[in-house]
């Protein structure tokens, strides 16, 4: 009889237990937290009102509407994103981040939902780098983290300068203390076309792009639930429309808010 007394407790303790286990998912709450580094403009920044706006923002809120949660951003360096995604700082990073393999061996990610290629940005004038065969011997200024430092970490005798922000990187350029930056093609628009300090002083010197790369959202790997979710929501707004109309809003308008 202690026996079976025994066992009816043991079992009412699993069925306690794995209920919140169970429950675990993003998609049983009524919030959820977005991780994003907001300088990264047209994607994620600071508006004129101090608000972290942006096409990844705005794709973002849209999942959340379909997904019947309610999203809050919060903003953080870039180098920080997927460690406070896996401490459960935050569940999602919208960042322009590029899908890697190292990133995919920590985290894992949504759907493709946007791929452009990077930008070689030099100071006006500069007539010596015009393709990727022109930047051995040179200095580059990157995002550290990014998947920009790696293509340019691969080059042959090009010496790496890495910084956290794109104002920062940029003004290394126009510095003279890196002899080019590297950039994604719509930032770099974004910032040489509505930054006082870098309009009609930096330029971009020619496109290079990495076919295997895009942006996708970061993930943990422990909510498959969340996952399936994201990627059902990307599928629909990209059937609809929404994802191109955001497009057309952040991308080819460059007047930021």
């Amino acid at each position: 009889m202690k026996k079976i007394t025994v066992l009816v407790i043991f079992f009412v303790f699993v069925i306690v237990l794995s209920g919140p286990l169970h429950a675990s998912s993003v998609m049983d709450r009524k919030t959820f937290l977005v991780g994003t580094e907001p300088t990264f403009r047209p994607f994620s920044f600071r508006s004129s009102e101090n608000r972290i706006v942006g096409f990844d923002l705005d794709l973002v809120r849209w999942i959340g509407i379909r997904l019947g949660l309610e999203v809050r951003v919060v903003g953080m360096p870039f180098h920080e994103l997927i460690p406070s995604l896996l401490m459960k700082k935050v569940d999602l990073v919208a960042s322009g981040m590029v899908i890697t393999p190292e990133r995919a061996r920590k985290i894992t990610f949504s759907d493709v939902y946007f791929s452009i290629p990077d930008a070689i940005v030099t100071r006006v004038g500069e007539t010596g780098i015009r393709g990727v065969e022109d930047l051995s011997g040179r200095t580059a200024a990157v995002q550290e983290g990014s998947a920009r430092e790696r293509f340019v970490s691969d080059l042959d005798d090009v010496n790496v300068r890495t910084f956290r922000e794109i104002d920062a990187l940029l003004r290394e350029v126009l510095d003279y203390r890196a002899d080019f930056g590297v950039v994604d093609h719509n930032v770099a628009q974004g910032y040489l076309s509505n930054i006082a300090a870098f309009e009609g002083k930096l330029e971009i010197a020619f496109l290079h792009r990495d076919t295997r790369e895009g942006m996708g959202f970061a993930l943990r790997r422990d909510d498959p639930e969340f996952l399936e979710a994201v990627n059902r929501a990307i599928g629909e707004l990209r059937k609809e429309g929404i994802l191109e109309m955001l497009e057309q809003k952040w991308l080819e308008d460059r007047t930021f808010p």
